[in-house]
């Protein structure tokens, strides 16, 4: 597969998502992405259209009007990007991690901002910072290049609004309503599929547990004060009628059912992609605050070696395997790479918009061209010998690509198509060295 080749293959994937647009947005949208990845480091949009060139054909106030006055929908864009360019990976099982974060740096006239506070912070004490809260949702897949590994794949998005920001056409709601309203987003766009919910103790609650769809089984972990109780009920000593009991007898505290178990199972897993070795014992409850009646499975997990916490999660389908609950809830962590990368390699956190309907679609475009990156990577650029990864001699125990080396093979193609094509086409020296010395100084 030459390098042309190569590039129409990623041109390819984003006139699969031209449906969501309008002919005229759709190529907009379309150099908007070029000029996005080519760009060196994150930067305006004015620094998009510099990198695109002469292939910018519009004017420079276009590409900005596409972020708050184009007819577009973020969540009608994450539908197809799962439907159309994510479901062919997919099994008949499906991974859905859900996570929250915020983006800041923001300014104090930005739209939607807030006080939020900063989980991913590195310190003893809690970090509030003005920013806004993003709620997202990545499908997880396994490659062939990668098989201990699970690539995250960020394909749904919702921007939080404090009440005072609710409006008739975004109405409150929490973190889990958003969350429950994502996953029906993924059970519509992939239907017949089975959909694994991994999300935080965050989302352990009734309004998220008491709103999953058909086909929907939610993987949690359990909060520490969670009331537990014994399933199934028991009858009522020495009633002879009357309305049935539905809550069974309370179980001891969590700290106390780790104490308590005595019959651990060892089981292998993958956390990062290293094989560990996990202790799990598992048992059938209730969990009324959340659940009401319905039964779940909670899983207790220790670490043999004693370097981690106990780790407790719960499941809302008794049929799963103990050891796949484990697995799944291991499998989370990746989404939170993927935020990492989108953060620190595609500039989500440090965009330019200040109005609300820039604000809402400029973060979840990064998160979005992290997906197309990894996919045409995964699909076609894995297999080109001269898109390979350099190893530095000081990164040897390096185990597979990042996304900095997925995007910079990406720049790699587009280069060598802008520069050799001019080549081929047998234009004029000057015009061939302008684009040469063009993209040597943007790469630089």
């Amino acid at each position: 597969m030459d390098i042309a080749t190569v590039v129409s293959e990623f041109n390819r994937m984003l006139l699969q998502l031209s449906s969501v647009f309008t002919a005229p947005t759709a190529e907009t949208f379309r150099q908007l992405v070029v000029g996005w990845l080519l760009t060196p480091g994150p930067g305006p949009v004015t620094g998009m259209v510099r990198a695109l060139g002469t292939l910018a054909t519009k004017h420079w106030t276009v590409y900005e009007k596409f972020f708050y006055r184009a007819s577009w929908s973020v969540e009608d864009l994450g539908r197809q990007v799962l439907g159309r360019l994510v479901a062919p990976l997919l099994g008949p099982t499906v991974d859905l991690n859900i996570d929250d974060t915020t983006c800041g740096p923001r300014g104090r006239h930005v739209a939607l901002a807030g006080w939020f506070r900063d989980a991913s912070a590195k310190a003893q004490t809690t970090v509030i910072h003005w920013a806004h809260q993003w709620l997202i949702g990545a499908v997880t897949v396994r490659t062939p290049q990668r098989p201990l590994e699970r690539v995250a794949l960020p394909v749904l998005f919702a921007l939080y609004r404090k009440k005072v920001d609710g409006d008739h056409a975004h109405p409150y709601a929490t973190l889990p309503q958003l969350a429950a309203r994502m996953v029906r987003q993924a059970a519509e766009a992939l239907p017949g599929k089975r959909i694994f919910v991994a999300a935080d103790g965050l989302y352990a609650t009734r309004d998220f547990f008491g709103n999953l769809p058909e086909g929907v089984c939610a993987v949690t972990r359990l909060r520490k004060n969670a009331a537990l109780r014994c399933w199934p009920v028991p009858p009522r000593k020495g009633c002879r009628g009357g309305r049935p009991r539905v809550r069974g007898d309370r179980l001891p505290p969590l700290a106390d059912l780790f104490r308590h178990v005595t019959d651990w199972r060892p089981v292998a897993l993958l956390k990062q992609g290293r094989k560990v070795r996990r202790l799990i014992h598992g048992l059938t409850c209730q969990w009324y605050h959340v659940c009401r009646s319905n039964p779940v499975r909670v899983v207790l997990v220790r670490d043999p070696s004693g370097s981690e916490d106990d780790l407790a999660v719960v499941c809302t389908d008794l049929a799963v395997p103990d050891a796949a609950v484990v697995q799944r809830q291991f499998d989370r962590w990746g989404i939170e790479e993927c935020i990492e990368e989108a953060k620190q390699q595609m500039g989500m956190e440090r965009t330019r918009g200040w109005c609300a309907a820039t604000v809402s679609r400029q973060a979840p475009l990064a998160l979005v061209l992290v997906t197309l990156v990894k996919l045409w990577y995964v699909q076609h650029g894995a297999d080109h010998p001269a898109l390979a990864p350099e190893v530095p001699p000081w990164y040897t125990h390096k185990r597979g690509p990042s996304l900095r080396d997925m995007r910079a093979a990406l720049r790699r193609a587009f280069w060598r198509h802008r520069v050799f094509d001019k080549l081929l086409r047998g234009c004029k020296y000057h015009k061939l060295l302008n684009a040469l010395t063009f993209a040597l100084c943007e790469a630089a």
